[in-house]
């Protein structure tokens, strides 16, 4: 094995000027977080405003005025305007994660989380909702209606799935899927999921994450649409209370009619080797085109012992 001095001599390098580096690095990925909690208070004064213009209002020294801008359409900062039709995927060209669901089969909870954001429209005016979804059990265990499509929506969800999993250990290395959207690859985002160890899946069509589409209509189709929902807080009412009916009271077919949390308490007392597996569709005729960031992650091995 090579020695550190080695190494550094091989890189041409130093170990004093490796170790002002990764400080640098840290500090800039610190100030990077600050301005996306500065930018969150922005926008809720400020909506529409430009991101042209929010730069001339901050004047933020450690960033250009291009790089701020990218940074905002990144996480999800761009301005809103009113009766438009609502986007909730944008396909900037950012780094993409390969989709590590390719031919693979689970067998328990945490195991593979999915992720999806819809919209809701209340009196012309839309609103977004977020999920997450444990796949094996189907239970929604993160969510989020938010008036904006900003990142933050989508790390407050991902915050409360990991409280309500909190008591739960992890045995397998977990999986965060989701689509390309600039949300989930946002940095504030994907180091939420580094800090856990989650790993990081990314789809390129709807048909990789078809479970988060059928319950996104679930959702819409067999709860809101029939609430009367008035304004932004009857739906955070309304949203609460049904996503609550689908996972403790509504039967699922592919679970033999249990709820989701009825089946996560009876595969408790399933061995492993006896489980069921659930192989999870994905649309491989994109299996090849994304953008990696990791090439290792290629080589993602079936989860079955």
């Amino acid at each position: 094995p090579w020695a550190m001095s080695n190494l550094y001599a091989a890189a041409q390098t130093t170990r004093q000027a490796h170790q002002v580096l990764r400080r640098r690095r840290s500090e800039q990925e610190d100030r990077f977080l600050l301005l996306a909690a500065v930018l969150i208070e922005e926008r809720q004064k400020h909506p529409s405003m430009s991101l042209k213009k929010l730069y001339h209002r901050l004047k933020p020294d450690f960033i250009g005025r291009d790089t701020f801008v990218d940074f905002g359409m990144e996480n999800g900062f761009e301005p809103v305007f009113p009766f438009k039709k609502p986007q909730i995927t944008r396909s900037a060209n950012l780094r993409a994660y390969p989709n590590l669901l390719h031919d693979l089969k689970i067998f328990d909870i945490n195991q593979v989380w999915a992720s999806d954001i819809t919209y809701f429209k209340i009196r012309g005016k839309w609103y977004y909702i977020v999920l997450i979804e444990d796949l094996y059990s189907r239970r929604i265990i993160g969510w989020k209606a938010a008036e904006y499509l900003f990142t933050q929506a989508n790390l407050d969800a991902l915050k409360m799935a990991l409280d309500i999993r909190a008591a739960t250990k992890f045995d397998f290395k977990l999986i965060h899927h989701s689509d390309r959207g600039a949300q989930y690859r946002s940095l504030i985002y994907t180091q939420k999921l580094h800090e856990h160890e989650i790993r990081i899946s990314m789809g390129y069509s709807c048909f990789d994450n078809a479970f988060l589409e059928s319950a996104n209509n679930i959702i819409k189709n067999e709860y809101l649409h029939h609430r009367p929902i008035h304004n932004f807080n009857d739906l955070i009412k309304y949203l609460r209370q049904d996503i609550n009916l689908y996972n403790t009271e509504r039967p699922h077919g592919c679970l033999n009619l249990m709820t989701p949390v009825q089946f996560e308490c009876y595969i408790l007392n399933i061995p492993i080797c006896q489980r069921t597996l659930l192989s999870i569709f994905t649309d491989k005729s994109k299996k090849n085109k994304l953008l990696l960031v990791n090439p290792d992650d290629q080589q993602l091995r079936l989860m079955f012992p």
